[in-house]
């Protein structure tokens, strides 16, 4: 039966072995515009629209404050990622796009270019599942991924989801090039059989 999210008491952040996951906070806004201008490049094809406009620590605490309105009409669960060890900022995680009827929710992420290799986006993955299935009760998580990122379909290997469709064609990149998207599915039995 699928709950009331407005009613779900959800905490704000946890932690895995080696990352620290907590919804954005005031504040935020400086070291997101920062990650922002270091990563252009490695990020830009993966970037909303939104966050395209973002020039100066004000405008990223703008739209740091329209994720946090997400939150509270839970549409949107997004967690900044930290390194436990040394407090640096190494990427970001979300739910998005909920069915509350099913309910069902898609998962992303994504890692700053200077900790890729490190196994952290499979880690806040994990962690992230953990936050879907107990806190939100989902009976499923989604996660789709661009036939050319094979750096996502890993993670989602890692994590033991499974293929479930290829549509071809699906995505326009910025380029202008037309690239197909894999659509990968978890069922709570699946992650709970694998604990």
């Amino acid at each position: 039966m699928a709950r009331d999210p407005l009613q779900l008491s959800l905490p704000t952040e946890f932690t895995s072995q080696r990352l620290s996951c907590r919804r954005y906070r005031a504040g935020d806004g400086a070291v997101y515009h920062q990650m922002l201008q270091e990563n252009w490049d490695h990020l830009y094809e993966f970037m909303p629209q939104q966050h395209l406009a973002i020039r100066s620590a004000e405008d990223a605490e703008v739209v740091l404050g329209r994720l946090a309105s997400e939150w509270e009409s839970r549409n949107l669960f997004i967690f900044g990622v930290w390194e436990r060890a040394s407090g640096a900022y190494v990427g970001e995680c979300y739910l998005a796009n909920p069915h509350w009827e099913v309910p069902c929710i898609e998962i992303g992420y994504f890692i700053v270019r200077a900790s890729t290799g490190r196994s952290y986006a499979t880690e806040a993955a994990h962690a992230l599942l953990r936050f879907a299935f107990t806190e939100l009760g989902v009976e499923r998580v989604e996660l789709q991924s661009r036939a050319d990122n094979v750096a996502s379909q890993r993670v989602a290997e890692r994590c033991s989801f499974s293929l479930e469709g290829r549509f071809r064609r699906r995505h326009r990149k910025k380029s202008g090039a037309l690239v197909d998207v894999l659509w990968y599915g978890l069922l709570r039995d699946e992650w709970q059989s694998r604990q």
